[in-house]
């Protein structure tokens, strides 16, 4: 089976990308979202706070300094560690 994390045939708009992580935005949602480049659900303390550092400048970005929420929440994929920047008012939507 094939990931589409793992793949990521489509790139929009990539705001960093390392040997570790990349951020860009979601093809589907449209926001900006971090994915480990491994496909793994486990990764090191250390650099899931590096990941979330770096999503929350570029949310603040994304968001122009408006408050977000940094949703760990794997719906679609969820054997691929990503997390996404979504608005609180969108948040709270898919949290019903």
């Amino acid at each position: 089976m094939e990931c589409d994390l793992c793949l990521l045939k489509i790139r929009t708009n990539v705001y960093l990308e390392n040997e570790y992580f990349i951020i860009l935005d979601c093809k589907s949602c449209h926001v900006p979202m971090v994915v480990w480049k491994e496909h793994t659900m486990n990764v090191p303390e250390p650099d899931e706070q590096v990941m979330k550092a770096f999503l929350t400048e570029y949310g603040k970005q994304f968001y122009n300094n408006q408050s977000f929420v940094i949703d760990k929440n794997q719906r679609e994929i969820f054997d691929h560690l990503h997390w996404h920047a979504r608005s609180e008012q969108d948040w709270r939507a898919r949290e019903k």
